[in-house]
């Protein structure tokens, strides 16, 4: 009988959530355990003999792991980032790994949206002083309308593409991206400018972060880039916290470089009490719940389920889910 193992499971909750990966189990004769472990040791303990592991939150699927489970065939990760994931340590050894593009997308653009609109009309800082006794009537930040300003895009993508049609289309902003590996016909098709990454930093009014982490990006978001940015910008991220380095985030906010920030991914999570991105007023923070959301939680579970079903029953590879295509010339 196959095996599958989900590792982390308690990430969001309890064993409820995951009826979709027992019902397709056991009707496909793979017999699935939940464990909550999160270290190396713990996953190659825990998956000795599975035949695949399904990921929630992000564990180490390093190279030590995946050497140490010669019998796993397939990660499937419970998100669309695979930066917890070898990637060339899998494809090396034949693994396949498997994610989930797009499937909270809608959920992203609303929480981006959310978060930008709270910092351009000053929501928290409002909310806190009234409960602080105040009263802080046309106080904050003097906020300007969307039709005025210039929205960049970091990544053009599955999220950033309906955060675009909401941008310029609903509100009537001016509409920036950048992404180095999408073919110009994109852009054209969304009736977006396609820009570099300097023209963006010094063009938009507000710059959203859509992108994977990957080594070359990490801290792409640093103090250089603040700089070059408008000293009255804001900057949000819905992706991964180490696209910004938050040292220089905070520096820049303090020093007005910039002048928001609205973060729901953060470079070291959780954020603990006395963190200085805590102390500043134009910061909004979230804790990384973009995705979070009765449809996509339900997308999440059925789509593990099919992966898993279709990896160790049907003996099939789902092309549309792979993050690791050139795998594909090793099997």
């Amino acid at each position: 009988m196959a095996k599958a193992v989900i590792i982390d499971y308690t990430y969001l909750g309890g064993e409820e959530l995951f009826t979709p990966e027992r019902q397709a189990c056991a009707e496909s004769g793979i017999d699935l355990e939940l464990r909550s472990c999160k270290t190396e040791d713990e996953i190659i303990e825990a998956a000795h003999d599975a035949d695949a592991v399904l990921c929630c939150g992000n564990p180490p699927i390093t190279r030590k792991v995946i050497e140490a489970l010669p019998q796993c065939r397939a990660y499937i990760r419970y998100g669309i980032g695979v930066n917890s994931v070898d990637l060339d340590a899998a494809t090396e050894h034949g693994k396949l790994v498997y994610f989930m593009p797009g499937f909270c997308a809608e959920e992203l653009v609303l929480h981006a949206t959310a978060l930008v609109l709270n910092l351009l009309r000053n929501v928290c800082f409002y909310d806190r002083e009234i409960r602080a006794g105040k009263w802080p009537k046309a106080k904050g930040a003097l906020p300007r309308r969307l039709t005025n300003m210039t929205v960049g895009l970091y990544g053009f993508g599955a999220s950033a593409r309906p955060m675009a049609k909401v941008f310029g289309h609903g509100f009537g902003s001016r509409v920036i991206a950048c992404d180095p590996y999408l073919p110009d016909s994109v852009f054209e098709e969304a009736g977006v400018a396609r820009v570099s990454f300097d023209e963006l930093l010094a063009q938009a009014d507000i710059v959203s972060i859509h992108a994977p982490l990957t080594a070359e990006n990490r801290h792409i978001f640093n103090m250089d880039a603040f700089r070059k940015m408008k000293n009255t910008a804001m900057i949000i991220n819905i992706a991964r916290g180490p696209l910004i380095d938050e040292a220089d985030l905070i520096e820049a906010l303090k020093t007005g470089e910039i002048r928001y920030a609205g973060l729901d991914t953060h470079e070291h999570e959780p954020l603990l009490p006395g963190d200085p991105l805590l102390e500043l007023e134009n910061v909004v923070v979230t804790p990384h719940s973009a995705f979070y959301g009765e449809e996509s939680l339900h997308t999440q579970h059925v789509t593990a389920a099919r992966l898993t079903v279709s990896t160790l029953k049907d003996h099939e590879i789902v092309q549309s889910n792979l993050a690791n295509r050139k795998v594909l010339e090793k099997l």
